[in-house]
């Protein structure tokens, strides 16, 4: 390899090597603090560079954020695309996929409530900031790579005859499309971990049940709506 091409490869290394460090500490600063109070100077300081540099790789704080949170999704997609490596994962209904990729939430909420916390951060940071569809277009195509996992495990399910969103006429289930139900099942059980990560023993009532517990039977729940009778 000719040196000068050596050269730049160690740069650009180099470079993404900073980078990431930047958006590694970042990360924890807003999920332990949220965004507001956080400054260019704070991060800067945290990453042990100068506040010049941090311009030079971010121009705004909103560009970090958005680095931030893709960062945090691919953290998770991690945890997710373990299980899909192995056949036995293929062979299972589709029931049994659901069941296996809802029972993953407890284990997130136990070992990294930092991610919870930051995406309940980042969202009231979006919306406070007006932040455009557009600039949070890779950070949307970072999370649809987990949505199609899902979608593919309720499709599945329906094909297999393992899924059915039966129940009563009345609450329009039957008629729900995996569309519908995939945000409303994910939103749900995010919104609860989030609550769990920021303020689950908030109050002495809160206490009362664990937060494993909580999430069980909201998972519980969700699984006995979509298993076919």
């Amino acid at each position: 390899m000719p040196a000068a091409e050596k050269r730049r490869l160690e740069q650009e290394n180099l470079k993404a090597s900073r980078i990431n460090h930047i958006i590694d500490c970042t990360f924890t600063l807003f999920a332990e603090r949220g965004f507001e109070s956080i400054t260019m100077n704070e991060i800067a300081e945290q990453a042990e560079i100068g506040v010049a540099s941090l311009y030079r790789y971010f121009s705004t704080k909103e560009d970090l954020a958005i680095e931030c949170a893709i960062y945090a999704w691919k953290m998770e997609e991690e945890i997710f695309s373990d299980l899909f490596v192995s056949p036995d994962y293929d062979e299972l209904s589709g029931y049994e996929q659901m069941k296996i990729l809802l029972g993953i939430f407890p284990r997130v909420l136990s070992t990294q409530e930092n991610f919870f916390r930051f995406m309940y951060y980042f969202d009231s940071f979006v919306k406070k900031q007006s932040i455009t569809p557009e600039r949070l277009g890779h950070y949307e195509d970072t999370i649809v790579s987990l949505k199609s996992v899902v979608m593919r495990a309720l499709e599945k399910g329906r094909a297999d005859g393992s899924i059915a969103f039966s129940g009563d006429p009345d609450y329009n289930v039957s008629s729900a499309t995996d569309d519908e139900m995939y945000f409303t099942l994910m939103h749900s059980l995010f919104s609860l971990a989030q609550k769990l990560a920021l303020s689950g023993n908030m109050l002495n009532m809160d206490r009362a049940v664990t937060p494993d517990r909580q999430l069980e039977l909201l998972i519980a729940v969700m699984l006995n709506s979509i298993k076919a009778k």
